[in-house]
């Protein structure tokens, strides 16, 4: 059996592009390695984050075979959105908090930016009048104009529209045969945003070596909370695009990546607005109280999108069912 398995792997390989054999065979085995020497605590953990893309590509594979996704469309889709995507994410992020600064703060631009900026231990440090200045700049209708802003157009919204960017890439330059395929290439887009993305946070935990705790607490926010939202929020997507594009049904990009978006930005908006609430300019990890909010907004979060992405499954197997 394994030799069977062996020799069709082999055989899925040998009709992949040269370009796809350098990444597979060369780009990424060297990435791997250079991780290792850099951090391997990191390299360790990182088979951790890879752990729902493995289960994404099990569960695409164990279909029958005319519902595969193309292997070659899902690991450029995976990897493009994974590195490209993600450094013109930061891009529009970093582009369009100095816009926001400016635009709302014009007289305290950098004073915003450097309280922004500033770290968790740096925050524990400061005096009183920094603290006061802080809270000050954290209650003004300017800084939840901000918020609510960069939530949405820096953050939610174009994460949503990098995952289908992924289904547009694949159209173009892979091979789509299934309506299946849809939601398996945007999951894919949105693992690999989601993982390569969740490596760079849990190796910058690593390097700033504050022990078990603070790295625990990496990994709960970016693995366990953050990546099933960035799973199912590409599932709606990869469901409404095959929708209009398989089954006829009409629906813009508004239609089709809004829900996602809007669940999305109500995520990040709560996290600054309870970081806000504390005193707090960015993003500062809340206690007691706080914490608990934070906690029952995530379950709230993750159980809304769950509920969603189940009753849309149901929904689009039952058409499925009957159109057989």
């Amino acid at each position: 059996m394994d030799t069977k398995h062996q020799d069709t792997a082999v055989s899925i390989m040998s009709h992949f592009s040269r370009s796809t054999r350098i990444l597979i065979w060369i780009v990424l085995p060297a990435i791997s390695i250079a991780l290792g020497i850099a951090s391997p605590l990191t390299a360790l953990l990182s088979l951790f984050i890879l752990a729902p893309t493995f289960c994404l590509l099990r569960y695409d594979r164990a279909r029958p075979v005319n519902q595969r996704t193309d292997l070659e469309t899902f690991i450029w889709s995976y990897v493009f959105i994974g590195t490209v995507g993600v450094f013109v994410v930061v891009v529009v992020q970093s582009v369009l908090l100095y816009l926001l600064s400016y635009a709302l703060f014009p007289s305290s631009t950098s004073i915003l930016l450097a309280e922004f900026a500033r770290s968790e231990d740096e925050v524990a440090s400061l005096d009183a009048e920094k603290l006061a200045t802080r809270r000050q700049i954290a209650s003004s209708w300017q800084y939840w104009t901000f918020m609510f802003s960069f939530a949405y157009c820096g953050a939610s919204i174009p994460e949503e529209l990098l995952k289908y960017s992924g289904l547009v890439y694949a159209r173009r330059r892979g091979h789509i045969t299934h309506e299946h395929n849809y939601v398996t290439l945007v999951a894919a887009a949105a693992l690999g945003f989601s993982t390569f993305e969740n490596i760079g946070f849990i190796y910058a935990a690593v390097q700033e070596d504050k022990g078990f705790g603070h790295l625990a607490l990496a990994i709960v926010e970016r693995v366990l909370i953050g990546t099933p939202m960035h799973l199912m929020g590409g599932i709606l997507i990869g469901l409404a695009a095959a929708d209009r594009d398989v089954r006829g049904k009409t629906s813009g990009l508004v239609q089709i990546i809004g829900l996602p978006a809007l669940i999305h930005g109500a995520w990040d908006f709560s996290l600054f607005g309870t970081s806000a609430l504390n005193g707090n300019v960015g993003w500062i990890h809340p206690h007691g109280k706080s914490l608990l909010a934070v906690v029952i907004i995530a379950v709230i979060v993750e159980s809304t999108l769950f509920f969603v992405v189940r009753k849309r499954f149901a929904s689009w197997n039952s058409y499925e069912s009957k159109t057989k």
